[in-house]
């Protein structure tokens, strides 16, 4: 029997506001996995060191160097990966602390997804999940929210080797979106939608640092609501084109 579309938000879009990409895919993917390696231990320069590859006697002693993108920028300044950092930090990609903002969260999120899509695609089973161990909290929660978000259980393999290596808090989220993608198929679209709203509160990050948009109508501003399920899809985030003034308008029309 053919799939439905069911468990898809079904939202009238003529635009889909991804995230702005102040670099180039390749850079960007590059710094913000360095990032996430050194959360809390270290700040922008240490992160433009490993960029560089630099032999910097601590930065070996801490293995820095076995990070995959330690050198991506081998032919670069200091100063000149610096202004790369500078123009992230100042996109909202990443805190001179290099704490996780919501784009950073949702951008590793989706390449962590990409990176499973890629391995079912090509039959691959994983020799190890320990990869997603001790990453950023709010990145794995999102990850799982966007797995669930799918409402696919060719997830399920994967997320049942993942579980046992994870601390008690994450194993049993994992156990939830197990048990929660295994009954979405009885479920109807109305009792979907609303498990989803109720896994939001639990699984989507909150940021203290709200996204202001513009409304395409009006040019107001327009402030991201991180606990509006329908913005996150499996392949990305996606924003609302219009505020919530001039969607009422709207639909005011149109009855």
């Amino acid at each position: 029997m053919q799939k439905t579309n069911r468990r898809k938000p079904n939202r009238k879009q003529t635009n889909e506001y991804r995230l702005n990409t102040p670099l180039p895919r390749p850079e960007l993917l590059a710094v913000l996995q360095t990032a996430d390696e050194i959360i809390a231990a270290g700040g922008r320069t240490l992160l433009a060191k490993i960029l560089k590859g630099s032999k910097e006697k601590l930065l070996l002693e801490l293995g820095l160097d076995h990070i995959p993108a330690y050198g991506f920028y081998r032919k670069l300044t200091m100063e000149q990966i610096m202004e790369k950092v500078d123009v992230l930090i100042e996109a909202g990609y990443l805190k001179t602390e290099l704490s996780g903002k919501l784009p950073m969260i949702v951008f590793r999120a989706e390449e962590l997804l990409r990176e499973w899509e890629n391995w079912l695609d090509q039959g691959i089973t994983p020799v190890s999940m320990e990869y997603l161990k001790d990453r950023n909290r709010g990145m794995i929660l999102m990850f799982l929210f966007k797995i669930l978000c799918s409402g696919d259980r060719k997830y399920i393999p994967f997320l049942q080797q993942w579980q046992p290596i994870e601390f008690r808090k994450v194993q049993a989220e994992i156990r939830q979106v197990i048990a929660e993608l295994n009954e979405c198929e009885r479920l109807g679209e109305m009792e979907w939608h609303e498990l989803l709203r109720e896994r939001a509160q639990s699984l989507i990050v909150r940021s203290r640092d709200p996204v202001i948009l513009m409304c395409q109508e009006c040019d107001g501003p327009l402030v991201f609501d991180h606990l509006d399920f329908s913005c996150y899809r499996a392949d990305g985030i996606y924003f609302s084109e219009k505020c919530g003034h001039c969607r009422n308008t709207e639909d005011g029309i149109r009855e």
